[in-house]
């Protein structure tokens, strides 16, 4: 029985399906109900990163959703991976809260499950229902959780189609330059990025102002490019083209800094100052900011033939509600209104030039209806963070799959060993590579280690990204990620060394800390042991009992 915690009105379910249960939400308000206490390992949702912890009422596991963040879905689940109970909305632009805790208040036993619908100021109300879906069906709990969100994309008036060019790897100069990039060596970066198997460049901010690394956004605006980094920026483009790649340019899209013209011209239309970030945001409520900002990305395009944008700091708008009331020369009411207009317009716009232009947004905005505004998805930055990488790739995967997912941008200092830059690249095999590495300057043995994960990941791209995805165990940041389609699965190990082999063709990678896996399968199983170079150091045939085979990390054994 789901309850109005506002006026103790009882919702009945309209409709039910195989253990689905759909519900009509009034409207603004927080509705409760609970369940059998029974079973529960841990709490799923889409920013949980490594918090799966089930906690009490008092301060619970909470999905907040709305346009720019998150997305309105929750899952229980149970100590065999299994769903409980999985909740999610339809509506994933309107700020809402799922939450799920125990209700130990007067001897209770329950799971107690709560909805908010706020209002926040940010967004017209509705014109439509916003519907509750509540499955308690005994599925893996990342298939409730993906079949949820399925349902969510449902409501959109259409899907954007994902281009071939999302789904490639990519080398960005974030991380390797920061503020600081420079034409000539990042076009000798590019050369061999390309030889290496890399098909798109993101370049990140700093092409836009002259000078040394500011480290906030002070001088972010005005969208000139830098001349002490870039003389001859249409070369550059040409270059790039040249070594069959494809190039993006990072804009972020609330942002002019306060040292830029842009602030000054328009700082009475802010909606309102980042301080910390040095720099003001745009009310885009004036179609003229609107119209400006899309026209500036329009003019670089077709100035230079980028074919992607790197569209940043989105969330930026969700900072403060308070922002100046509308007036006369504003066109919306309500400032993410307007954000969802100036999205739609920078999509139609560039998609008209081509119909294949890239655009990457990040985590945290991440809902269906904000992710229907580009064709890749990354994971926030993690720097050298490997396993969040891995818990982001996860995460992505299970609510956004009808996207490209692509990890966060790889980085590791000059020293560190071939075996632990592969490790790192096996934490990101179930999404499209991205990287950040000076590769002309690393030593030989890792630009081996990438080239042999580049190859191996290019060759099976289709089973990583399109084959039937598992992230077991949340609660271990997943222990073990896999991907099936087409008679070949592929496996990665993570904290467990244990592996079920199913019928199908198979590669398990180690990427555990032990130097040996332990198999369980038929007898009569071919099966191959490579290292982290892809040299073949054993070979043996399966015994149909519970096996330990020796594999050093980052390693492979290939069955069948």
């Amino acid at each position: 029985m789901i309850k109005s915690l506002n006026n103790n009105t009882v919702l009945e379910a309209f409709a039910q399906e195989g253990g689905v249960e759909y519900y009509r939400i009034p409207g603004v308000g927080n509705y409760s109900w609970v369940e059998e206490l029974k079973g529960v390992a841990g709490t799923w949702y889409p920013m949980g990163g490594r918090d799966h912890s089930f906690r009490q009422w008092w301060f619970p596991n909470t999905q907040e959703s709305v346009f720019e963040a998150g997305a309105p879905v929750m899952c229980v689940y149970d100590y065999e991976n299994k769903n409980i109970i999985t909740a999610a909305l339809s509506d994933s632009v309107k700020r809402t809260k799922i939450s799920a805790s125990v209700d130990d208040l007067n001897q209770r036993d329950e799971i107690l499950l709560k909805i908010e619908i706020i209002d926040d100021g940010l967004f017209q109300q509705p014109d439509h229902e916003i519907i509750l879906r509540v499955d308690k069906r005994p599925l893996e709990y990342y298939e409730a959780v993906a079949e949820a969100c399925d349902w969510m994309r449902s409501f959109l008036k259409k899907l954007i189609p994902i281009p071939e060019d999302a789904r490639v790897p990519l080398y960005s100069s974030w991380y390797n330059f920061h503020q600081e990039p420079e034409q000539k060596l990042l076009t000798e970066e590019l050369k061999v990025a390309a030889e290496m198997g890399f098909r798109t460049v993101i370049l990140d901010d700093g092409w836009q102002f002259e000078g040394k690394n500011t480290g906030d956004y002070y001088k972010c605006g005005d969208w000139h490019v830098a001349l002490d980094k870039f003389p001859d920026f249409k070369k550059f483009v040409d270059d790039v083209h040249s070594f069959g790649m494809k190039l993006m340019v990072w804009f972020p899209v609330p942002f002019a800094g306060f040292a830029t013209e842009d602030y000054r011209r328009f700082k009475d239309k802010m909606a309102f100052d980042i301080d910390w970030m040095r720099a003001g945001v745009y009310d885009v409520r004036y179609k003229e900011l609107r119209d400006y900002i899309a026209g500036t990305y329009e003019k670089f395009v077709d100035d230079f033939g980028i074919d992607g944008l790197k569209l940043d700091f989105v969330d930026a708008w969700g900072t403060t509600t308070d922002v100046p009331p509308k007036n006369d020369e504003m066109d919306h009411e309500r400032l993410f209104d307007a954000v969802r207009t100036l999205m739609d317009e920078i999509y139609d716009k560039m998609t008209a030039r081509d119909p294949d232009f890239l655009f990457e947004f990040r985590q945290v905005y991440v809902g269906p209806e904000i992710v229907n505004h580009c064709n890749m998805l990354r994971v926030a930055d993690c720097a050298a963070d490997s396993v969040t990488n891995r818990i982001g790739i996860g995460s992505l995967r299970i609510v956004n799959g009808a996207t490209a997912i692509h990890s966060d941008m790889l980085l590791w200092g000059k020293k560190e060993s071939p075996v632990n830059c592969m490790r790192q690249m096996l934490n990101i095999m179930f999404s499209v590579p991205q990287i950040s590495v000076l590769l002309t300057k690393v030593p030989g043995d890792q630009k081996l280690a990438v080239k042999r994960f580049v190859d191996y990941w290019s060759e099976n791209r289709d089973v990583l990204l399109d084959g039937k995805f598992r992230a077991v165990d949340p609660g271990a940041n997943y222990s073990l990620m896999s991907a099936e389609k087409d008679g070949k699965k592929i496996t990665v190990l993570y904290s467990t060394s244990e592996v079920e082999l199913t019928a199908c063709a198979e590669d398990v990678w180690n990427n555990t800390f032990k130097n040996y896996i332990v198999v369980s399968c038929a007898p009569g199983k071919d099966y191959a042991v490579f290292d982290w170079r892809g040299d073949k150091i054993g070979c043996g045939v399966t015994a149909g009992t519970i096996q330990k085979i020796a594999v050093p990390a980052g390693g492979m054994v290939k069955f069948g």
